[in-house]
């Protein structure tokens, strides 16, 4: 996929490969959603400005969830913009508020745009210190409609992947942003299953977002998705979903936490390709979560019955 490109009159994907940040176009003002990360905000603003499209006319920014690689984009994009809001949830406002939870976002931030420099998908990166306070201008909720003008957005509720998390919905053009909440693509053939917080939460919110039958799937990595593979695309990560979760609890009554071969099994499965822009050790821990996420949901779930 070429980056910008025009995924409908007024929805644009900018970024790369890597990272998605999504324009959406209004009548009476335009959004951002999904900032990327320190070393790609400066790639989006020459983009937006390749699309003929006055910065000025840009006025919210609107973050997913606070993990790093959804965040941390935002102050450089807001330096560069000073005039836009950006928009989260209240969760998404308390967890920046944490200084541990900055400090981490700083040197994930540093890892994964040293990483995308090698590739020679980003710039160097950028020193974010202090630049994540008071980051968040405007509060969000489930339920609320953004109205840009001509085209709004649905707010949704998507737990389970981050606390805190919400996806967004364009009903005209049946468009899902979706961020990480349907998965991770590897394209062309693995999706890595996240549901770092909590598994039935997860479920809830795959199978809600399935059930709106998006023509448009638009995740925070690795490009969008239209029409039957916008079907293709939630229908494979639920198998993927299947697959891990009876492999944690196959034959196994008690599954061990600390069980080196299976956190080895699907380390092994996940760390390839776009992935291993994050680290190992990062990588490695998301393995147990996947790992713990399950044994806690065991005996409380038939995956089958979370379908819709």
């Amino acid at each position: 996929m070429d980056y910008p490109q025009k995924l409908s009159e007024q929805i644009f994907i900018l970024g790369n490969h890597y990272f998605s940040t999504y324009l959406i176009i209004g009548n009476r003002i335009s959004a951002l959603i999904e900032p990327g990360i320190s070393s790609t905000a400066n790639l989006v603003i020459d983009q937006i400005k390749s699309l003929g499209t006055d910065p000025s006319s840009i006025l919210k920014l609107i973050l997913t969830h606070a993990h790093a690689d959804h965040v941390t984009g935002a102050p450089k994009l807001k330096n560069l913009m000073p005039w836009i809001v950006v928009s989260g949830s209240a969760d998404t406002i308390r967890l920046l508020k944490k200084e541990k939870v900055k400090e981490l976002f700083i040197r994930e931030d540093q890892d994964i745009s040293s990483r995308l420099k090698i590739l020679h998908n980003a710039d160097a990166p950028e020193s974010l210190r202090d630049s994540l306070n008071n980051l968040v201008d405007e509060t969000i909720c489930p339920g609320q409609r953004i109205d840009l003008g001509g085209v709004s957005l649905e707010v949704i509720n998507a737990p389970g992947h981050c606390i805190g998390g919400l996806a967004f919905w364009e009903p005209e053009k049946k468009a899902l942003f979706c961020s990480d909440y349907l998965g991770f693509f590897l394209p062309f053939d693995r999706f890595v299953p996240n549901f770092y917080v909590e598994f039935q939460d997860y479920m809830t919110t795959f199978e809600s977002l399935a059930k709106l039958h998006p023509y448009l799937v638009c995740p925070g990595h690795c490009g969008a998705y239209f029409g039957e593979d916008a079907i293709s695309y939630v229908d494979r990560s639920r198998k993927e979903i299947e697959w891990i979760y009876h492999r944690v609890l196959e034959n196994n009554e008690s599954p061990n936490l600390m069980d080196e071969s299976l956190r080895k099994e699907l380390f092994d499965r996940y760390y390839l390709r776009e992935a291993t822009m994050f680290s190992e050790k990062s990588t490695q821990y998301c393995m147990q979560l996947l790992i713990r996420r399950i044994v806690e949901a065991r005996g409380s779930l038939d995956i089958n019955q979370q379908r819709i």
